[in-house]
């Protein structure tokens, strides 16, 4: 089963031009090609960056934009209401004008009620200032 996906993966259609197959790659004449599980060597890179990123952010980002002045306001947030919130999750985040106004009447809230919950719900879920700054550096 393992050996049939691995041929399914390391097809020579995919990989290459026509004409063209990973025969051609075999080390001959003094040149060694790069082999496929070469490529296992990018998972401990990958793994490196990602843990280098995550002190960077917290050693040295974090600092910085405190001495920067980079700040957070404070958003207002939505109180939970289990009418609307669903409706968020699963229909959609910026509702019509008639989808407010039938979430109005089921969660016995007026209009403008409604339309202000959506957009406290929507900042809500927007990064702040101090995440975007220390993804940005």
């Amino acid at each position: 089963m393992l050996s049939r996906l691995r041929e399914q993966i390391w097809a020579d259609w995919i990989w290459f031009p026509e004409g063209y197959g990973w025969a051609d790659l075999t080390d001959h004449d003094g040149k060694v090609y790069p082999k496929t599980q070469d490529l296992w060597v990018t998972i401990p890179i990958a793994l490196c960056f990602l843990v280098i990123r995550q002190i960077f952010e917290r050693t040295v980002a974090t600092p910085l934009a405190s001495i920067l002045g980079v700040t957070d306001k404070k958003r207002v947030r939505a109180s939970p209401n289990p009418v609307l919130e669903p409706y968020f999750c699963s229909t959609s985040k910026n509702p019509t004008q008639s989808s407010i106004e039938v979430l109005s009447k089921q969660s016995s809230c007026s209009v403008r009620q409604v339309q202000r919950w959506f957009r406290r719900r929507r900042n809500q879920e927007r990064p702040c200032k101090l995440k975007k700054f220390r993804e940005a550096r």
